[in-house]
């Protein structure tokens, strides 16, 4: 029988995957993520690569995290608090163009970095799947507060935040962001949330 207990104090700690991580994030950042490897992370940190892989199991999982940091920090939207004097309306539009302009200034600014997260999402990665999840229940949790004020009608939330978001896909996923034109962006953006806020004060109760 599997020793549970063994197998989580032997599981490595936040700590030491940070330092590999922040390095993955240097190194992606200097030569590329399909340039980078795993003796290049090493050596920024002065370690061998077989240390790193007593850290992460693998390649694939090492480059999964730098991904997921990426997403969880420099992707990660602020939320506005309940008690903002603003619609549920205006706080869905808000969330999606948020969201947007953080993909479109990693893909201007942080281009190595954008580049990985197109990776994550071709190869759907866990990193991708949970930040995909979080905009999805993030959208939930508006759509649920625009039924409690009687902005949106009672419906599936679910069905209803899985219609928004794959409506404004073109605004989240990294593969599409890049594809508004660039000169009219924030008004092209701006015009297909309003389009999508607009369908769900419509839709019909299910």
């Amino acid at each position: 029988m599997m020793d549970l207990t063994s197998t989580t104090r032997n599981e490595p700690s936040a700590d030491e995957k940070w330092p590999i991580i922040e390095a993955g994030m240097a190194a992606c950042r200097l030569y590329g993520p399909s340039k980078t490897n795993v003796a290049d992370i090493a050596r920024l940190l002065g370690k061998s690569p077989a240390s790193l892989y007593r850290i992460f199991p693998s390649k694939a999982a090492m480059w999964d995290a730098i991904a997921a940091n990426f997403f969880e920090n420099d992707l990660c939207i602020t939320r506005l608090a309940d008690s903002e004097p603003v619609t549920a309306r205006d706080r869905l539009k808000e969330t999606v163009l948020a969201q947007h302009r953080l993909k479109l200034q990693a893909f201007h600014s942080d281009h190595q970095m954008f580049k990985l997260i197109v990776l994550a999402a071709n190869g759907n990665w866990q990193s991708f799947r949970h930040h995909r999840n979080r905009l999805h229940g993030q959208v939930g949790r508006l759509i649920r507060a625009g039924i409690g004020t009687r902005e949106f009608p009672p419906t599936d939330v679910g069905a209803a935040a899985s219609c928004f978001c794959a409506s404004i896909l073109v605004l989240w996923d990294p593969r599409l962001t890049w594809t508004l034109p660039s000169r009219d962006c924030e008004l092209s953006a701006h015009q297909l949330v309003s389009f999508a806020v607009e369908a769900l004060g419509r839709m019909h109760a299910t």
